[in-house]
């Protein structure tokens, strides 16, 4: 089966172009207009409910000490995230989430979902809180096709898991198609 079309305009195009050109995070520039460029386009920014200042050298020489290189390849393994290769998205995702709090005191499900989309675009559903109603929607909290692992951020581990079951049991069959997680988020 071939996968649906799933242009999101030139905004989104330029972002992935970005994080296909300079995938890796060890160069200051690249890194800081990675971060900005995402966070701002999706309402998601470092700065976002921060309490105190961070100052953004401290957060970008953090990065680019930090692992999150492999992560991002480990992420890229995934042609298609499904119930058996879920635990890579979800450990790269707790993996960010976690660096970003640890550095700006502030816990960054959303961004940190936004920005490993953009570097693994096949791999991560992008999370916030419109999605995550939207899907709740399709499929309640009360849905119990599938456990909990309880292992990770729950709000993503519970939305990643709510967009496999929509996917593939919802979405595709009524498309004919395969669907990308940016088709869902659209």
């Amino acid at each position: 089966m071939r996968y649906a079309e799933d242009y999101s305009g030139y905004g989104n195009e330029v972002l992935y172009r970005m994080c296909a050109e300079r995938p890796l995070h060890a160069d200051f520039d690249t890194i800081q207009s990675k971060f900005a460029l995402i966070g701002r386009y999706y309402g998601a920014s470092l700065e976002r409910q921060v309490r105190s200042a961070v100052p953004t050298k401290e957060v970008v020489d953090a990065i680019r000490q930090s692992n999150l290189d492999e992560q991002i390849e480990r992420l890229k393994t995934i042609d298609r995230p499904t119930q058996d290769n879920l635990g890579i998205l979800l450990d790269a995702h707790q993996y960010l989430t976690n660096f970003l709090e640890s550095v700006t005191g502030v816990r960054k499900t959303s961004l940190a979902s936004k920005y490993l989309h953009f570097h693994a675009t096949r791999s991560v559903f992008i999370f916030d809180s419109k999605a995550a109603h939207m899907i709740r929607r399709f499929l309640p909290k009360g849905h119990k096709t599938f456990p909990y692992a309880g292992l990770h951020d729950l709000k993503y581990e519970a939305f990643t898991r709510r967009c496999i079951h929509y996917r593939d049991y919802i979405l595709e069959p009524k498309l004919g198609a395969l669907a990308t997680p940016r088709m869902i988020d659209m």
